[in-house]
């Protein structure tokens, strides 16, 4: 049995509206929290890097890839330290990754994708890319909650895949 990518997209969504109530509950400056050793100052910068990650994949699957200078533009307009705006555009750069796979065909997840930008090169078919950012996301999502536990603040619920409702049923923990 394979992992869908559908899967994957459905336990990030989980988890980003985890973290959205979470941030509306907190407030904005839990987004301030400095990460460490990172080229994100914080919080706010580490999760605006997963949405702008995955709209330049969206892009990239639709065969219009962004420059460097439409990102830039692209985040110059966004304030890490606002989790309405934060969390906004993580709701456009999913929509734009949903849009840019709706219509994929078996062929198209096997297609061979590769771009090359400054100190990087990327290559693969567009299931491992896909498979990538999302994997990508969900490894940053745990660095969040290791900042905010190191703050003396609980993370918003589970967040194992066990207790995800994106693979079935949900497990339950016993009291």
């Amino acid at each position: 049995m394979d992992l869908k990518i559908d899967e994957l997209l459905a336990y990030t969504d989980e988890e980003r509206a985890k973290w959205e109530g979470w941030f509306a509950e907190h407030g904005n400056e839990q987004l301030k929290l400095a990460v460490p050793m990172d080229v994100h100052p914080n919080v706010g910068t580490l999760i605006l890097h997963c949405f702008w990650a995955e709209l330049f994949y969206a892009n990239w699957m639709r065969g219009d890839m962004l420059t460097q200078e439409q990102m830039k533009k692209i985040i110059e307009g966004l304030d890490a330290e606002h989790a309405d705006q934060v969390f906004a555009f993580g709701r456009s750069s999913r929509a734009a990754m949903r849009d840019a796979l709706s219509g994929y065909t078996e062929q198209d997840w096997e297609k061979r994708l590769e771009v090359e930008g400054p100190g990087f090169k990327l290559d693969g078919s567009s299931r491992k890319l896909i498979a990538h950012i999302l994997v990508h996301e969900i490894r940053h999502w745990a660095q969040v909650a290791v900042m905010i536990r190191q703050h003396n603040l609980a993370p918003p619920g589970e967040h194992d895949l066990l207790f995800s409702t994106s693979f079935g049923p949900l497990l339950r923990k016993l009291q």
